[in-house]
């Protein structure tokens, strides 16, 4: 409070000066009917963008709550795919009863950090355990494979995008019957190879490369990428297949967490072995 007191002190002559200013305008703007115009016209004009300015500044602060809305809603929506689900069918002579129970379900999350543009691409996605996050679970987007939860912190996850080392993932043609693994070897982060496609098979370039789902992490049909080029492995006869993904690794944002509801009674069959 003293040092108010002092900086009206100090200041005193300005404080009168600004006082006696604004006294001035307003007897100025009273009793003078151009000045009041003039006045009426600068408000209206003043005001107005304002206003504007303050309505893009309420729909910016409201567009985080419209994203988090809309991934929840693709998250439902990804979960009602046919691909999410699995069929029970039970045939026995003329009685059959076809049911679909769920297999997939899916997290909505956003990225909220990336590694360095670099080899070895990383992220951490704004889910964790209290969100019903796990290691090894898938992460998808709109454009298609984005990579494989490492690591889970209350919150937050970590997760290896498929444009790394450690990433190995179950991957075939579109429409035909073959599979490999499809891996990343290091060099430029727009493409990955995909091994132990039989020599014989009818690729065409511009093929599209999906998920198989026989890696109980990613649903069948997810799409990664297209052929780029393919060459034959002479030592085992298989082909090598150049895929150009269809993700920007690097400017991904969005991400679903697959879930695979079925993994523990997959998991049974492992340790029955």
């Amino acid at each position: 409070m003293s040092s108010l007191l002092q900086l009206f002190t100090r200041q005193g002559a300005f404080f009168l000066f600004a006082a006696l200013e604004v006294v001035c305008l307003y007897l100025i703007i009273t009793y003078n009917t151009p000045q009041q115009e003039v006045a009426a016209s600068t408000w209206k004009m003043y005001s107005g963008e304002f206003m504007n300015r303050a309505s893009k500044a309420q729909d910016y602060f409201h567009l985080q709550q419209l994203n988090d809305q809309l991934r929840e809603e693709n998250a439902n929506l990804l979960s009602k795919l046919p691909n999410a689900f699995y069929i029970e069918a039970l045939s026995n002579d003329t009685i059959q009863d076809d049911s679909l129970r769920q297999r997939y379900n899916y997290i909505a999350g956003e990225i909220i950090n990336k590694s360095a543009p670099s080899a070895n691409i990383t992220y951490v996605v704004n889910r964790g355990h209290i969100h019903g996050v796990e290691p090894h679970l898938g992460v998808i987007n709109g454009e298609g494979v984005v990579g494989i939860v490492t690591q889970v912190a209350q919150r937050h996850c970590r997760v290896m995008s498929i444009t790394h080392h450690s990433v190995r993932i179950s991957a075939g043609l579109r429409n035909k019957d073959f599979f490999g693994t499809l891996r990343w070897n290091g060099g430029d982060t727009r493409k990955a190879k995909l091994y132990a496609i039989p020599e014989y098979a009818d690729v065409i370039i511009g093929d599209t490369i999906e998920t198989t789902g026989y890696s109980n992490i990613f649903p069948t049909g997810v799409p990664i990428g297209s052929v780029l080029s393919k060459e034959i492995n002479e030592g085992d006869n298989t082909l090598e297949l150049e895929v150009e993904l269809f993700n920007n690794l690097y400017g991904v944002k969005d991400a679903y967490i697959v879930r695979d509801l079925m993994k523990d009674d997959l998991n049974q069959l492992d340790n029955q072995e």
